[in-house]
């Protein structure tokens, strides 16, 4: 198992396998609910992304803590709504358990409840924007700021600086988490303009 080892504490892997899973969990997005990319890509490009996840989340305690917190946020919330998600996270939950069997895993119990609770609480705050976007009033700053905190998920975020603070995770963890919610965003402007040049 000494390639999980490989790129333990390197900290510019995860500043790029950090964009590179949120761009890539948004394509599938993008490719199943708005139909602006092809499904048939998105479904080739499962396999490798959730292997990279899966290798990113395994590698590192505070990474495993991180995006097994996303991961589980994520199921909380049932937001697992197509096949490739579907098979991708069975992939991650398949390579997770049986690493977890051959190699002892370190998981920090109580920052991973904490930032569970804060991707749980992200998840929520983004589908309460998402459904009453039409009906905020644009012109009020807190609606505007409510449609910027959530849709940046912004909770987990200051969740991972209250814990830099208290010297359980590297800043550098903090700088990937907005790196992955930038390359989701960016994803998610390039597939909006495409369907406005589709229509």
């Amino acid at each position: 198992m000494e390639w999980l080892a490989l790129f333990e504490n390197n900290m510019f892997f995860f500043l790029i396998a950090y964009p590179i899973l949120g761009a890539g969990i948004k394509y599938i997005d993008a490719a199943y609910d708005e139909k602006t990319f092809n499904k048939k890509t998105a479904l080739i490009i499962t396999p490798p992304l959730a292997a990279l996840w899966a290798y990113t989340m395994l590698i590192n305690p505070i990474s495993t803590t991180i995006l097994l917190a996303i991961l589980l946020g994520v199921l909380v919330k049932n937001k697992i709504d197509n096949y490739a998600h579907l098979l991708g996270s069975a992939i991650i939950v398949t390579i997770f358990i049986i690493t977890i069997y051959l190699k002892n895993i370190e998981l920090i119990i109580l920052p991973l409840v904490f930032l569970i609770s804060a991707a749980i609480i992200d998840e929520v705050g983004n589908d309460i924007i998402d459904y009453n976007k039409k009906n905020l009033k644009k012109n009020r700053f807190r609606h505007q700021f409510s449609l910027y905190f959530f849709g940046r998920r912004y909770v987990m975020k200051i969740a991972i600086l209250y814990l830099i603070i208290f010297g359980i995770v590297e800043l550098y963890f903090l700088l990937a988490m907005i790196l992955f919610d930038e390359a989701y965003i960016i994803t998610d402007l390039y597939s909006r303009s495409k369907q406005q040049k589709d229509k």
